[in-house]
């Protein structure tokens, strides 16, 4: 690493202080520390803290360029050891606890000063590939051509590491699309453990499907609007893949897709099985038709059913490629060969490559299949009409009950006997009048909502 240090024009040293700013949680402490062989550099321990604490931008860049490659007793480099490293990150900085571990390096090895470089830094990757408490994995090559009293390099690979279940929650979220870290980097991270969650993204346009529905991506979830509730639907819709498993490149596939209204389930198969071929990283395939049989859920049951004018059903439309073949994408190949130095060209560089590249970096030749999940929505409509005969109902009742007042109050005719004698009055409910009955005397009548008017006196 010398020539990272020393060389007046290298970017190494702002490099790191951007990577520790674009990775840092809110309310995490950060530790910086550097690494080589533990016991070679007397009265030391590696790895060395140089910072440790909250966040401060101008006490980590006044600790990294503090920064010198060390020399041992005898005047030598002191020499690479990334287990041990590792090891004494975990035991003594994270103090066995979950995190995210940074390693910037030329992947280059060699405890002891063991010419078994290659042997040495596969060893490493192994163990990383094998422990379960290692959750994530990414890398970042970088090239940097730089050039010390002793040294050349061409570059580095940024390594990112999550320790524990939690940090590699954190991990996937700092190396996400658009985040601060990505601005740093070129192209996408490689995905060393595990693989990419994601091999595929649909790509589609609005268009109508069936009658009346329309299908479009909003925020990268699949809508499908305008369904008719309760009734089979198919549809057929046009789309495109984009192959977003960097650095690699897809040889051959079958392609085959099903929906699902979680993501366990099996789900419903999907008409269209497509081959794809040649398909490289970030590259789009050509247009392919897919046809999906839909059947809309019933409305809910009691009084909500009159109010249900639509169902959503948010599921997957789960992308499967089957009889799968990978390798590197070619233009992955050119700027690895650039980094590590390799000078050949075509396959040359190929075989340079993978020469240089940890067999982790080659897990994916294990894979002949892949799933990528893309959101779905579908919104299903019924008829308005139960609701609207209900909204009627309640007015012919509204209607009703304001009439009961009008009839009940409305004056009436009556023959009423007074002491004998015999009158015909119209009377309101609650209506007095005063009559002369057959005794001579007077009477008050007063009239009732039901029935004869009653003879008060």
């Amino acid at each position: 690493m010398e020539p990272y240090f020393q060389d007046s024009g290298s970017q190494f040293i702002q490099l790191a202080e951007a990577l520790i700013e674009a990775s840092r949680l809110e309310g995490v402490p950060v530790t910086v520390a550097t690494f080589n062989q533990d016991g070679q550099l007397p009265g030391q321990h590696s790895p060395a803290t140089i910072f440790a604490g909250p966040y401060d931008r101008d006490r980590i860049a006044a600790a990294l360029h503090a920064v010198d490659v060390p020399r041992r007793p005898n005047g030598r480099y002191a020499d690479a050891d990334f287990l041990g490293a590792l090891k004494a990150t975990i035991g003594t900085l994270l103090e066995g606890g979950e995190g995210v571990i940074w390693m910037l390096s030329n992947n280059k090895n060699a405890p002891n000063n063991d010419p078994n470089v290659e042997a040495n830094t596969r060893a490493f990757y192994d163990l990383l590939r094998s422990s379960p408490y290692v959750t994530r994995m990414v890398a970042f090559p970088l090239r940097m051509p730089v050039k010390g009293p002793n040294f050349a390099e061409n570059g580095f690979i940024v390594y990112g590491i999550a320790y524990g279940a939690r940090a590699a929650q954190a991990l996937d979220v700092i190396v996400a699309p658009d985040t601060p870290l990505r601005a740093l980097f070129a192209d996408p991270p490689i995905f060393l453990k595990p693989l990419e969650p994601q091999t595929l993204e649909l790509l589609i346009t609005p268009q109508p499907v069936g009658e009346g529905a329309q299908m479009s991506m909003q925020q990268d979830v699949v809508v499908i609007d305008g369904l008719p509730g309760g009734a089979r639907s198919t549809i057929t819709f046009t789309g495109r893949v984009r192959n977003v498993a960097y650095p690699k490149k897809i040889l051959s596939a079958r392609l085959n897709a099903s929906w699902a209204d979680t993501d366990e389930a099996d789900g419903t198969p999907v008409a269209g099985s497509a081959r794809i071929g040649e398909l490289a990283a970030g590259a789009l395939s050509e247009p392919m038709t897919m046809t999906l049989d839909l059947v809309g859920p019933p409305k809910p049951d009691g009084f909500a059913n009159l109010f249900t004018t639509d169902v959503t059903v948010d599921g997957y439309l789960k992308i499967v490629l089957q009889n799968l073949t990978f390798d590197l994408d070619d233009g992955f190949v050119a700027k690895a060969a650039a980094v590590f130095g390799g000078e050949m060209v075509g396959e040359g560089h190929r075989a340079f490559v993978e020469q240089q590249l940890p067999t982790i970096f080659f897990d994916f030749r294990g894979v002949d299949h892949t799933v990528s999940r893309v959101p779905l929505r579908l919104v299903f409509h019924y008829s308005p009409l139960p609701l609207y005969a209900a909204g009627a109902g309640l007015l012919l009742g509204l209607a009703g009950l304001a009439a009961i007042p009008l009839v009940l109050l409305r004056p009436r005719d009556h023959l009423v006997r007074v002491a004998g004698a015999a009158h015909r009055v119209r009377l309101r409910p609650g209506q007095q009048v005063t009559l002369t009955g057959g005794d001579g005397r007077a009477h008050i009548v007063r009239g009732r909502a039901f029935g004869r008017p009653s003879v008060l006196s």
